[in-house]
């Protein structure tokens, strides 16, 4: 049977680093009041419609941090994020199909991936193009593992010449079947020497990669909990959990969310004419209310003292 599990330890860091950003704060499993009142209030800006929003949301039902485990959920909130144009909701929803048992589905997965390489995931290049490549992962298909895999070297990803080095150890890393590959590597040649004391395993495709990805990138084993065999359950991010929460609820407070950025003929995202107040004059009281919804009741003063005077106003 084809499985794409064995694929989650060459990129642990990636699929379960915290989206916010990345050294000594842990998320986990979590049910002080602290952590449900921040699961609340990403629950709260994920209903407005932020995408980071939702991506922080999965999260949290992902680890059970501030409300019960609940893998589902946390893929609905990957999703909604991917919906609205957020690369790592498409890559997250990719790995939450390649990873979850009870939620694993290749050809989903691999959509999903699609998506995320297409707007310059160079992670998820790097997956189309092992899967592509090895039957064992999914549809042995050397042109698209061409495709991909040219697309991650281009770019510079660091894991490419361990995997290069790889591919070198099978008949069928040609010419004909990576064309375009070759091409971008005597175009920007690098030096593969310094991968020679790799070890490709006797056995077993996937375990293969992973070593060599591993060995490669020389993780430890906080980084990649995979490598002590040990259940995936708390990641180191850089800066302060709390820090990092606060920063991005802040951000929400001052921005407008990605959910319905579609042109709707008003300046406000995801309002008609009809139903906003940028579309013709307004009342002081209407525009209080708009900048409440947004922005916050502490924005209201601030607002007001700033446009006072103005036509409309």
């Amino acid at each position: 049977m084809k499985t794409a599990l064995p694929l989650i330890s060459i990129l642990v860091a990636s699929l379960l680093s915290f989206n916010a950003s990345a050294a000594s704060a842990k998320i986990g499993p979590c049910k002080e009041n602290t952590c449900v009142e921040y699961f609340n209030k990403y629950k709260k800006y994920a209903r407005i419609g932020y995408t980071d929003a939702m991506v922080t949301l999965a999260e949290m039902y992902y680890y059970g941090y501030g409300t019960e485990k609940n893998m589902k959920k946390a893929l609905k909130q990957f999703k909604s994020a991917a919906k609205y144009g957020s690369v790592k909701g498409q890559f997250k929803t990719a790995m939450m199909y390649f990873n979850t048992p009870e939620l694993e589905d290749l050809d989903d997965g691999i959509k999903y991936l699609k998506k995320a390489a297409r707007n310059n995931s160079v992670d998820s290049s790097f997956l189309l193009g092992i899967m592509y490549f090895d039957e064992n992962f999914y549809e042995q298909d050397f042109d698209e593992a061409d495709k991909w895999l040219t697309q991650a070297y281009e770019r510079g990803y660091d894991k490419m010449p361990a995997y290069i080095k790889l591919m070198e150890k099978s008949e069928h890393y040609t010419e004909d079947n990576f064309p375009n590959l070759k091409e971008a590597i005597a175009a920007n040649p690098i030096n593969l020497a310094q991968f020679d004391q790799v070890t490709v395993p006797p056995e077993g495709a996937g375990e293969t990669a992973t070593t060599v990805i591993d060995n490669a990138t020389n993780t430890s084993d906080e980084a990649n909990p995979s490598s002590t065999g040990k259940d995936i359950e708390v990641i180191t991010v850089y800066n302060d959990l709390p820090q990092i929460l606060d920063s991005q609820l802040t951000s929400f407070r001052y921005s407008l969310p990605e959910k319905g950025a579609q042109n709707t003929g008003s300046r406000i995202i995801g309002k008609t004419c009809a139903k906003t107040m940028s579309c013709a004059p307004t009342s002081n009281e209407d525009f209080k209310r708009g900048v409440r919804l947004v922005l916050g009741d502490h924005a209201v003063a601030t607002f007001s003292e700033s446009f006072r005077g103005y036509s409309g106003f």
